[in-house]
């Protein structure tokens, strides 16, 4: 099977399902960076041209709902996803959009990657701790599987305007930064972050207003980690406490 490789951009796989679309299920879709084979092989450079034909097509002869449902599963770790994806893209084209919530194994899949992309994209939204570090800024870090640093920190974004803030992706080493509303996401190598002074005092204040809304006699812990898995308690102050 023919691998085609392009630049692991939104805008790069855009571009490879034009250039392509005829032999989508003849071929594999890889991004440069993981592509390791030497097998058959051909790079797609960005067009940006191309892009915006994809994009206006898609919204028009399928829907705009797909077009945005396709960002999301490109943003998610499921394997192979490139490829899943643009063969539901020609579908869709070929069958019409009714065959995206269908029992097809792509669909499927399809559908797989765009719920647990938004399951955890909306869990950190409620999760997400912030503490106050050098310089004034409000710092956050987490580990995700799938990459939701943007539609998270957009979410922060519009309930902190004022502020000057980093939220830190852990496991995909970037991190969006945000001052007074003028923000951008930045590769991490090295990360050196010192707690303010008044961070523990915050912390603590928090902690206390945790115990006191708690009612021991209502406590479920099954409950507590079915809403809210062990895996996201990590850089949760209440469930890591110092003391």
């Amino acid at each position: 099977m023919k691998i085609i490789v392009y630049d692991g951009t939104f805008e790069g796989f855009l571009t490879v399902i034009f250039t392509q679309y005829k032999e989508i299920f003849k071929i594999k879709i890889e991004r440069e960076k993981d592509q390791i084979s030497f097998l058959d092989q051909k790079y797609i450079k960005t067009d940006f041209e191309k892009v915006k034909r994809v994009e206006d097509s898609i919204k028009k002869n399928i829907s705009k709902e797909f077009f945005c449902d396709i960002k999301i599963a490109f943003k998610s770790d499921y394997k192979n996803k490139d490829t899943i994806i643009a063969r539901l893209i020609k579908l869709s084209f070929l069958k019409g959009g009714k065959i995206t919530k269908s029992t097809n194994k792509y669909a499927i899949a399809f559908n797989k990657m765009v719920k647990n992309y938004s399951r955890e994209a909306h869990t950190f939204m409620g999760l997400l701790r912030f503490k106050e570090i050098q310089e004034g800024f409000l710092f956050a870090q987490y580990e995700s599987h799938n990459d939701i640093l943007e539609d998270l920190s957009r979410h922060f974004l519009q309930r902190m305007p004022k502020e000057k803030f980093v939220i830190y992706d852990k496991n995909k080493n970037k991190a969006f930064v945000s001052i007074y509303g003028n923000f951008e996401v930045v590769e991490i190598l090295n990360l050196d972050i010192k707690e303010s002074k008044k961070e523990e005092f915050f912390q603590n204040l928090w902690i206390g207003f945790y115990d006191a809304i708690a009612i021991k006699e209502r406590k479920n812990k099954k409950l507590i980690i079915e809403n809210m898995p062990k895996k996201y308690w990590k850089y949760l102050p209440e469930k890591n406490r110092k003391n």
